[in-house]
C-alpha cells in the first residue's frame, strides 16, 4: 500500500498550492482528484493574479506571497505571463476619491493615479497600448504594478505537470476519496496510507468534505464569463477594471471614501448591483479577451446563462475600451464557494485532517498564501 506524508484531496489551485508548499518542507505528496483533470473554477477564471483590491490583513498578505510564488513557478515551469499591471478607469469623481484614499494606505504603495491632463503623456511614463482605453470622459486612471495574468486553462495543467516532474508529486486522477480513518485514505480505486490529509474541495460541497464543513454558512457563487474577439490589432495595456470594481472589491470598498461611490452606483445601476456585475477584461496570447463577470449566490450552481447579463457585461466593456468590432467566441460559467465576511476557511478537524477552502473567489490570487499559513501551523 502506497504511503504519503500528505494526501491532498482536490487538484484545483488550493490543492496544488498545498502540494507545492508541502514539497518545500520535504514531504512526499499524493493528490487525489475525482475528475480526470481539473475542471472547476481554477481553469474557468481570469488567471488574474491580483494584489491591489484584496481585503486588508490576511487576504492581502496571502496575495502578496502568492504573487511571488506564481512569479517563481512561471519562470521555472515556463508558464507564459501574458501581461502585467492593472488599470482602473475611474468614470466618476467619487471613484477618484477612492483611488486617492487607497494610495494613502499601506496597500497603495507604488500604485499611481493619473489625472485627465496626464492621459496624453502616459507613453512618456513607459506605458503602452493605453490608446485602446476609452478615456474621453474618464475622471482618472488608477494603475497598480502588482498584477499579472496567466491563461488559467493552460497554466493549471502546466503547474500540475511541473509538480509531478520537478517535485515528484503523485497525481491520482479519476478517483474519489470516500473515507479517512486516521491512517488510511479510502478511495474508489483502493486505499493509501497517509500521515496527514488536507481536503481542498473547491465548489464540491457534497463530497467527503461536507461532514466537516456543513456547520459553516457556505453558499455557491455562479458567474458568467465570455471570450470576445475585438479589432485585429487591439491590445490591452494590462488588466482592466472600472468604478464597479472599486465598489465591490473589499480592499477598496472597505475604505470610508467608497461609501459615496457605492451609493451612486446602487442608484444609477441597480440591475448591475442585483446581478453583482462589474468588469474585468484580460487578454490572451491570440489577442482575444476574457471578460466578466456576474455573481449569483445559491446552494447550487446556476446551470443556465442569462443573455441579458452577458449584454450588460459587454455594455461596460464598450464604455471602457475603444474598439469598432466585437464578436463573442466562447461563453461559460464559473462557480466558487462563498462566505460572507470570511475570505478563506481552514477547518482543523483533527491533528491529521484539515479542510482548506478559499471562500471569496480569490483562489488564483491567494491559494499559495493560504497553503503556507495552513502548513506553517500544522506540519
Amino acid at each position: 500500500m502506497k504511503q504519503y506524508d500528505l494526501v491532498v484531496v482536490g487538484a484545483g489551485i488550493v490543492g496544488l498550492a498545498h502540494a507545492y508548499e508541502a514539497t518545500l518542507r520535504g514531504l512526499k505528496v499524493g493528490v487525489v482528484e475525482k475528475n480526470n483533470r481539473c475542471v472547476g473554477a481554477s481553469i474557468r477564471n481570469f488567471g488574474f493574479i491580483t494584489v491591489s483590491g484584496q481585503s486588508k490583513k490576511d487576504t492581502w498578505r496571502r496575495a502578496r506571497y502568492s504573487r511571488e510564488v506564481w512569479k517563481s513557478i512561471c519562470d521555472q515551469a515556463n508558464i507564459p505571463v501574458l501581461h502585467r499591471g492593472s488599470w482602473v478607469v475611474c468614470q466618476r469623481p467619487e471613484a477618484v476619491d477612492v483611488a486617492q484614499a487607497f494610495l494613502k494606505s499601506d496597500m497603495g504603495a507604488d500604485c499611481r493615479l493619473f489625472t485627465p491632463a496626464e492621459f496624453s503623456s502616459l507613453g512618456d511614463h513607459g506605458f503602452q497600448n493605453t490608446q485602446f482605453l476609452n478615456l474621453d470622459t474618464a475622471q482618472g486612471l488608477f494603475y497598480s504594478p502588482y498584477e499579472f495574468r496567466v491563461e488559467s486553462r493552460e497554466a493549471i495543467p502546466m503547474l500540475t505537470e511541473w509538480l509531478s516532474s520537478k517535485h515528484e508529486v503523485d497525481f491520482i486522477w479519476g478517483t474519489e476519496v470516500t473515507d479517512y480513518d486516521k491512517t488510511q485514505v479510502h478511495t474508489s480505486q483502493g486505499s493509501f496510507l497517509a500521515n496527514k490529509v488536507v481536503i481542498c474541495p473547491g465548489a464540491e460541497m457534497n463530497g467527503i468534505a461536507k461532514q466537516f464543513i456543513s456547520h459553516h454558512p457556505i453558499s455557491l457563487c455562479t458567474l458568467q464569463m465570455l471570450r470576445v474577439r475585438l479589432d485585429t490589432n487591439f491590445r490591452l495595456p494590462g488588466s482592466i477594471m472600472t468604478d464597479n470594481s472599486l465598489a465591490r472589491y473589499l480592499g477598496w470598498a472597505e475604505l470610508s471614501e467608497a461609501n459615496e461611490l457605492k451609493k451612486i452606483i446602487e442608484n444609477e445601476m441597480p440591475d448591475y448591483i442585483k446581478e453583482g456585475i462589474h468588469l474585468i477584461a484580460v487578454q490572451s496570447a491570440d489577442g482575444s479577451l476574457v471578460i466578466g463577470d456576474s455573481h449569483r449566490y445559491s446552494n447550487a450552481e446556476s446551470v443556465f446563462s442569462d443573455e441579458t447579463i452577458d449584454e450588460m457585461i459587454i455594455g461596460l466593456l464598450h464604455k471602457t475600451l475603444k474598439y469598432s468590432d466585437l464578436r463573442v467566441i466562447e461563453r461559460w460559467s464559473g462557480v466558487y464557494p462563498s462566505m460572507i465576511q470570511q475570505d478563506a476557511l481552514i477547518e482543523k478537524v483533527s491533528n491529521s485532517l484539515r479542510v482548506a477552502i478559499v471562500t471569496s473567489g480569490t483562489g488564483a490570487s491567494t491559494a499559495f498564501g493560504l497553503a503556507k499559513d495552513n502548513l506553517d501551523d500544522w506540519i
